[in-house]
């Protein structure tokens, strides 16, 4: 028996849905941050910055086994999850999808700077104004690095033996952008931590959710 907590927020707009959560096997519980209860910090945090402290940090405030993030894009397709989920992890402590369509960095930063560069909407209001070219440039610069990997975050489960790692991708998030995809392998590759992966992708072919992300968007 494991204990696994899954948390998810939403700031900026209305909450969307919320998921149903319940294991036969495991002590589950789960945590929704939210405007109606988390307080806003409008002078000094986005919206945008603001999540990721529940998604990087909450084993700061939550004592637990195992923490599963989920977007509010996410909709499980089943209440009990987490036998596929900790099956899936094994013996390692993080269990991620792969990006759906790159594997490496340096395609997500050209990616996000192209749509910036040609106005898109999606993008434009999530990182005009963030240095992305810049942190990609740092990421590069070091060396020691191999560009070669990329993931979805969207929906990611890690255990508390690694906190330091979720700690130093809040870091990144802070020095840098909060496009926490571009972030996440530098991170990950410095620490050598192994990881399993989930099969599919967050926006097709996996068996625990589906990303509802139009029903999110028409909510911020």
């Amino acid at each position: 028996m494991s204990r696994v907590h899954f948390v998810s927020a939403h700031f900026g707009g209305r909450v969307p849905f919320k998921n149903r959560f319940r294991s036969e096997k495991h002590i589950i519980t789960n945590s929704y941050y939210h405007d109606k209860n988390t307080p806003s910090r409008h002078l000094s945090m986005h919206p945008r910055l603001k999540a990721k402290i529940p998604k990087m940090l909450e084993w700061k405030f939550i004592e637990s086994e195992w923490y599963v993030w989920m977007d509010s894009s996410v909709r499980l397709k089943s209440e009990d999850p987490v036998d596929e989920i900790l099956t899936t992890a094994g013996s390692n402590p993080l269990c991620l999808f792969r990006h759906s369509y790159g594997n490496s960095i340096k395609f997500e930063a050209d990616r996000v700077l192209k749509d910036l560069h040609d106005n898109q909407p999606y993008i434009t209001k999530r990182y005009r104004g963030e240095p992305i070219k810049e942190q990609l440039n740092h990421y590069l610069s070091d060396n020691s690095f191999i560009d070669k990997r990329l993931f979805g975050m969207t929906f990611f489960a890690y255990h508390k033996s690694i906190k330091r790692l979720m700690q130093d991708w809040f870091y990144e998030n802070i020095l840098w952008s909060i496009e926490d995809q571009i972030s996440f392998p530098y991170v990950l590759y410095k620490s050598g931590i192994k990881y399993s992966l989930f099969d599919g992708f967050i926006d097709s072919d996996n068996s625990l959710f589906e990303w509802d992300w139009k029903s999110r968007e028409v909510n911020l």
